[in-house]
Parts: structure tokens; C-alpha cells; sequence
């Protein structure tokens, strides 16, 4: 793609972000590669390890939870930022490094916020112990993040600066476990004893029979982090404002999705920071009116969510849910049960299977199935009130031999009588656009509009011209009823399989 086609595309902005109007799990990953060759400066700020970005590069395909995308452009003098706003996981970051460092790829431009909230294994314990525990699982990813957060609002949270002076480290480190270890204490020390031999707790390094946590072992397991990464820590928030007020291009890399913001999202299943371009602009150091152009990535014409929650348009509905939330299921698990599903089969749980395997819709960072529906447009109305008018379609050529596609226009509500503000939601009514409440969502029944598939390979198609008239139908159908811009189209995970719009 080249950087004349990319610059008219961008037109006059500045500063773009690039966040998901969905559940996340969208794309926006090659959308922040491909946009890194423009930009100067490419940052992170929200969300932590929880994210997964995947991106695909010839035969290559690398995978980043906690570093920004934009990595890879290193060796091109581009800044790569991890912001104040993120939950910053040390043993992540320092496991993503030597795998860069492995596959020969540099990271010296990496720079990495003194003030980003820092993960420590007592987030972890707790996040997973009170998620196996849980009466309602929210389906976390067992990192962490819900307590970082939490502790930053309860004033009692740790910096990644602190890891730099180990006497306040200390002092901040014992202050924070004395209210975890009075919780802790009222769960089976087995299952305690078990998380923390969980990598992602430090694989038993941090054990402690007596008082579970081994607070010198913690103490210089971060030490050596703060050795290893002090020459990336620093002020990010103003570097970031000087580089935008010097006119220099600035790129923001959404985390997750808005339907997963805790502020805006489907709460409570959601994840813990606001995913929103609000959020992601405030994480950086900027404001959102800094922001000149918001690209909401849509997954097209298919969407997908992980963990639990209602999702109106799931292929498959409760059964479908069941089967992905169950521990221990696999993209091999379904190769092995379901060899047969796909995209046109007639089952509707199985045509989920078939479309989620076309799309290779298993987390990044978890690995489990995502739940697979059709795309939702009263979701997208909503959605786009805190992202902007300009979308981008992506994975359009996961559905290349759907010979039907729905699009979900409106909800009929069919729950009992719910009192919403001033109104009273009652059994039959229409819902053009979504209220994110799960009291709402969990009676909502989708209708459809059908439109035949184009079933014809679309990868190699580079222009709209050459998009097959099907496909191009949908897209208007989906621009007039959801009232949204479609500035580009992805045809397949590569840079050069996209088209921007004429």
C-alpha cells in the first residue's frame, strides 16, 4: 500500500485513532500497521496484556498483547508508546521483547509511560481465583487488569516508575497486600497455591506457604524488570503532546472494543478501562478534541464476542454460548467434533463453527472460541455515538462462500415490563438502536434482512470496481441504515488486501 494512496486516505488529520465499534477481535491490529508507515509516533492507551493484537505480514504472523503494533516500523525511526492509561504488565512486556528480539526484530524507539498502572501477582491471584469463584463469571482473561484498575481508584496502586526505587517499591508493595491477603485468606489456600504457580503469576516464584505471598521474591523479580526496562520508562504524556504541537503524526491504538468499555460497553461484561476514543486519547497525554479523524473498525458482516454476556444475533444462541465459554474447548476440539461444519450448513450452531473456523476466530490472548453472530446494526448505532461516522469493514472475505447474509436491523424487545428512565419497555416493542443493559439485551430477539452472498474469492481484488455487486449492495445497505461512512474495505488479513474508498 503506498504511502500516497495512505496520506490521501488520511487526508488533513494529525492525530488518528484507531479503535473498535464492536466486542473487539476486529482487526484493528492491521489497520495500526498499515497506518504505522504514516504516522511518527504509534501508542497505546488502554487496556493492558488482556489485549491481542494479530498481524499477518507475507508468511509471517506476529502477535502482540501488551506492545503497540507499530513494533514492527521500528527499524523506521517510528516511536512506539505504551501509555499512561494502560495496566502494564512487566513479565508480558519483557516475554514480548525477547520474542522480538528473537525473531531479529528491534524495539529501541520503545517508550513506556514512568505512570502506567503496574501489574503485580496479586492482581492476578485475585482476578482468577474470584473469576473460578464467581456465582456470575464475567469471562475475564485472568490477567489482572479488574484489580490494577481498582486498586488505582482505591489509591492504593503501584507505577512503573516505582519499580525503579526499590525502597518505595517496597514500601507501596506491602501497603498493597495487606487488604489482598485479608481476602485471600477466605479462599482454599489450594486454589491459592495453584494460581500462583500459573505463569502468568510468576509460575510459583511468588509462593509462600505461610503468607502466600513471597514478598522477596516479588520484590526482586521486579527489581530485575525495572533494570531491564528503565531505559524505556519516561514522560510519555508530554513527549506526546510535544510531538503532536510540533505537527508530527500521531497514531492511537485502540484496546478491545467500546462494546467492552466499562463506561459505555455492555456492562458488567465488559472489561475493566473505557475503550473508547475518549479513553484512548486521555492515556496518551491528549484530549479527545486532539483526536482529528476516529476510524471505528466493524467486523463485516459477521461479529464476535468472548466470554459471557448476551449477544442477540449469536448463530446458534445458547447453545452456541455454552459450547464457548466451556473450559478447555479448542479450534481442534471443534476440527474434531464438527469436521463437516461450515459457513452454508444448515445447523444454525454448526453454520457458527463453519464461519468461526473460515475466520480463524480463536483469541490471541486466550485462545478460547469466540461466539460468532451476524453483524448487529442497532449495536452499531449505538456504537458510533462515541466514535464518529467513518468505519472500516473488515474480514469481508471470511464469508466468501455465504450464499446468504443477515443483517441484523432492529431488535424486538420480548422480556417482561422493564422500566427504562421515563419508559416502560414492553414485550413486542422495536429497538433501532441498542441499550447496552443487560436486563434489556438478554430478551432482545434480532430481525433479519437477507441478502444473497457474492461466493465468489474477493483476496485479490484491489479496487471497488472489481468488488463483485453483492458485496457492494451490502455495504450500501449497511451505510444508509446504520448512517455511517465506509472509508475502507479489508478483503484479507495482509497490507496490500484492502481497498480504500474512491
Amino acid at each position: 500500500m503506498s504511502g500516497e494512496a495512505i496520506k490521501k486516505f488520511l487526508g488533513n488529520a494529525t492525530t488518528v485513532a484507531v479503535v473498535c465499534n464492536q466486542w473487539g477481535d476486529t482487526g484493528k491490529g492491521k489497520f495500526v500497521d498499515l497506518l504505522s508507515g504514516w504516522a511518527d509516533v504509534i501508542a497505546r492507551g488502554t487496556g493492558g496484556a488482556n489485549a491481542g493484537h494479530t498481524i499477518r505480514i507475507g508468511d509471517r504472523q506476529h502477535i502482540f498483547h501488551l506492545i503497540p503494533s507499530g513494533i514492527l516500523r521500528d527499524t523506521e525511526g517510528k516511536i512506539n508508546v505504551i501509555g499512561s492509561g494502560t495496566a502494564f504488565d512487566p513479565r508480558a512486556a519483557c516475554e514480548e521483547l525477547a520474542v522480538l528480539e528473537k525473531a531479529g526484530l528491534s524495539y529501541g524507539n520503545l517508550r513506556i509511560a514512568h505512570n502506567a498502572r503496574l501489574v503485580l501477582p496479586q492482581h492476578v491471584v485475585l482476578d482468577r481465583v474470584r473469576e473460578s469463584n464467581a456465582g456470575g463469571r464475567v469471562g475475564t482473561t485472568g490477567r489482572g487488569i479488574g484489580p490494577v484498575y481498582a486498586d488505582h481508584y482505591a489509591r492504593v496502586g503501584l507505577f512503573v516508575n516505582d519499580m525503579l526505587n526499590p525502597e518505595v517499591f517496597a514500601r507501596k508493595l506491602k501497603q498493597n497486600l495487606r487488604e489482598k491477603l485479608t481476602i485471600l485468606r477466605n479462599y482454599d489456600p489450594e486454589v491459592v497455591r495453584r494460581v500462583l504457580e500459573h505463569p502468568h503469576a510468576g509460575g510459583g516464584r511468588f509462593w509462600n506457604k505461610e503468607a502466600i505471598f513471597d514478598t522477596a521474591a516479588i520484590m526482586e523479580a521486579y527489581r530485575e524488570y525495572g533494570a531491564r526496562l528503565r531505559v524505556m520508562v519516561a514522560d510519555t504524556d508530554s513527549m506526546v503532546r510535544t510531538m503532536r504541537e510540533q505537527g508530527k503524526h500521531i497514531l492511537l491504538e485502540g484496546a478491545q472494543g467500546n462494546l467492552l468499555s466499562v463506561d459505555i460497553g455492555t456492562y458488567p461484561y465488559v472489561t475493566s478501562s473505557d475503550a473508547s476514543v475518549r479513553a484512548l486519547a486521555q492515556g496518551v497525554g491528549l484530549r479527545e478534541r486532539d483526536v482529528d479523524l476516529a476510524l471505528g473498525i466493524v467486523k463485516a458482516f459477521y461479529m464476535t464476542r468472548v466470554g459471557e454476556g448476551p449477544f442477540p444475533t449469536e448463530i446458534g444462541g445458547a447453545e452456541s454460548a455454552a459450547w464457548c465459554n466451556t473450559s478447555g474447548i479448542t479450534k481442534a476440539t471443534e476440527e474434531e467434533q464438527f469436521p463437516d461444519a461450515d459457513v452454508n450448513d444448515a445447523v444454525p450452531f454448526r453454520q457458527g463453527v463453519g464461519i468461526r473456523r473460515a475466520g480463524a476466530e480463536y483469541g490471541a490472548t486466550t485462545g478460547r472460541p469466540r461466539r460468532v453472530g451476524w453483524l448487529d446494526l442497532p449495536l452499531l448505532r449505538y456504537s458510533k455515538h462515541y466514535t464518529g461516522q467513518e468505519v472500516v469493514l473488515t474480514k469481508l472475505d471470511v464469508l466468501d462462500a455465504c450464499k446468504e447474509i443477515k443483517i441484523c436491523t432492529a431488535y424486538e424487545y420480548g422480556g417482561p415490563d422493564y422500566q427504562f428512565g421515563a419508559e416502560t419497555l414492553r414485550a413486542g416493542k422495536k429497538l433501532e438502536v441498542a441499550v447496552p443493559d443487560t436486563e434489556v439485551m438478554a430478551h432482545c430477539a434480532p430481525v433479519y434482512a437477507a441478502f444473497p452472498g457474492w461466493c465468489i474469492p474477493i483476496r485479490s481484488m484491489r479496487s471497488h470496481r472489481e468488488l463483485p455487486k453483492q458485496l457492494l449492495d451490502i455495504i450500501r445497505f449497511v451505510e444508509r441504515e446504520a448512517d455511517v461512512h465506509v472509508r475502507a474495505v479489508s478483503v484479507g488479513p495482509d497490507r496490500e488486501e484492502t481497498i480504500f474508498a474512491g
